[in-house]
Order: structure tokens, then sequence, then C-alpha cells
């Protein structure tokens, strides 16, 4: 198959910024982004992190890791081990947005996991959904590509990723070859109609991506996007915290907090809450200089979403 001119100089930049890797392991999900960079990279150690043996990233990260990995570890986890981190990554990212905590957890124990292995750095496919229109809410702007790009733009100045606060708080270092500047200077020049193509009666995002790796990760480059916590299952341990916290106790606390002009959705919600009120307080008696969340009155740092509670919108 022959490459187009911006295709063989994504393969090229990314190529050459995988190269200076070549100590370093890799948080391999099984997906488009993180297989791209197993192919390229052919890492001495993947990993990919899982709640229970059941996950879907397992399954397409072990197709991956067999073809293009030296060695590839199973970070399989149980929900009491998911528990046990929550304190960690509440008081890092001073949030309890049940999202935020999910996506960061299945992170941290993946990190972790290198660390152990005795791998100072660790390679992550952060920024390849941003810059290449690959998040599934996007799929409702494919019509209208104008609007799309204007969503990408606005998205490239506030996109922020927890894998490299979590390495540094375990000592690794994280490193992310999609935001890299020959890379990133590259895919945001890229023309909008480059990235959303149609195959099979299909439009995907990150088309340009799929297209010129299709020849080494064959159907993989048409796997359905998955959140992290999908994938991962994590998103599983929601039903979990209603054993933790019995409906009285729930319908008590939401109204104590409330009292605070908090709002909780669920017990998972409540749960992140406590742990988050333990370090930091209420956020209502934060001071502030921006507006506040409707939902939790913490200070707004971006007005389309609460970084602390997960609203979105927060007002």
């Amino acid at each position: 198959m022959s490459l187009s001119y911006t295709q063989r100089a994504l393969r090229e930049k990314l190529k050459e910024i995988v190269n200076k890797y070549s100590d370093s392991s890799l948080l391999l999900s099984g997906g488009l982004d993180s297989s791209i960079l197993a192919c390229l990279m052919k890492p001495k150690l993947s990993i990919v992190t899982s709640l229970g043996t059941d996950s879907a990233d397992l399954e397409h990260a072990r197709k991956i890791a067999r073809k293009y990995s030296e060695n590839h570890v199973e970070c399989v986890v149980d929900f009491d081990d998911i528990v046990k981190v929550v304190p960690h990554i509440v008081k890092t990212f001073k949030t309890f947005d049940p999202l935020e905590i999910r996506n960061s957890a299945v992170i941290y124990f993946g990190i972790k996991t290198s660390k152990d292995q005795g791998f100072r750095s660790i390679v992550t496919g952060d920024g390849a959904d941003e810059l290449f229109a690959g998040y599934n809410y996007m799929h409702r702007h494919f019509s209208n590509l104008r609007k799309l790009q204007l969503i990408l733009e606005d998205l490239w100045t506030i996109m922020r990723f927890s894998s490299r606060k979590i390495g540094e708080t375990l000592g690794v270092v994280v490193n992310t070859p999609y935001l890299e500047k020959p890379l990133y200077d590259l895919a945001t020049s890229i023309e909008i109609n480059e990235k959303v193509g149609e195959y099979e009666n299909k439009k995907w995002g990150k088309f340009i991506l799929r297209k010129t790796f299709v020849e080494e990760l064959g159907s993989t480059v048409w796997r359905n996007k998955m959140a992290l916590e999908q994938g991962s299952g994590f998103e599983k341990i929601s039903v979990k915290f209603h054993d933790l916290i019995d409906d009285e106790e729930f319908e008590t606390e939401s109204e104590r907090v409330l009292v605070d002009k908090v709002k909780v959705k669920n017990k998972e919600h409540l749960y992140y809450y406590r742990v988050y009120e333990s370090f930091f307080g209420s956020p209502a008696r934060e001071s502030c200089d921006t507006n506040r969340c409707s939902f939790c009155s913490s200070c707004l740092s971006y007005p389309k979403y609460c970084y602390t509670c997960g609203a979105f919108p927060p007002s």
C-alpha cells in the first residue's frame, strides 16, 4: 500500500520519537494509539491493567504484545486494590470526579507495575484522541467538520493528562510521543477531512492514523474506541460502592454535604467526596477569583467542565 506524503511524515516522525525510548516500558491497552507505539517501539516490556480477568483490553493487548513486545505483564486488580489507591488519586488531583479517579487508577497501576519491574520510564499513547478526533462524543460532529475542527482547537488549549502527575508521584518518567513537538505540530496542521473518513459504511475518527498503520496492525486499527475505564473494566466498580454504603447512610450523608453546597450523584461519588473532604474540606470554603461550580462550589479553572466533581456542564 502506498502512503501519502502526510502519512509517511506521520510514520517517520513517530518512529524517530519512539526510537529515543528503547529502554522504556509501554502502557498497552490494545487500542489504536498504544498499538501503533508498540509496533514502532518493539518494547522490552508492555503492561495492561484490568479489573478482573475478562476485560476487553486484556484480550486486545495480549494480541499486540505477542507480535511486538519482548515481555508483557497483565496487571489484574480487584475492587479492594482500587479502593486502596483512591486516597492517593484524590489527593494528587484534588478531585472527587468518578471518571477522573477510575481512569487515573488504571494508569496508576500500570505505572506502578512498570516501576516494580525495574523501569524508570514509560511510554503512553496520551494525546492521539485529542489531536486526531478520536473520542466517541465527537462522532456527532462528523457531518460538520468545520465545527469539529473548532472543538479540537479548543481541546488543544486545555487538554491535560493524569499519567504525567502520577509518574511524578511514583518517580517514573512518563513519555508521550504523540504530544512531542515535531509530531504535535504536524498533527495540528493536518486537515480535518484527513482525520475523519469512511470505512465499511461507517465514519471513523483518527482516520489518517488508521490508514497509515493498517498494514502492520490489521483489524486492530478498526477497533471501536473504548474509554479507558471501559476497556479496563474499571467502570464496573460503581456498583461495588452499594455494598460499602447503605441507602439510609447515603440519604443522610447526601443531605449533610448539601449544606456545604455539594451535590453527590450516587454512592461512589459520595465515597470519593468523603476522601476529598478529609484532605481538603469543603470546596465552598476556598477563596475564589473565578466562577464556582453549581454542583460542588469549587473554583472553575475551565468553564465547561468541573475538574473537582466532574460536573459537565458545571452550571
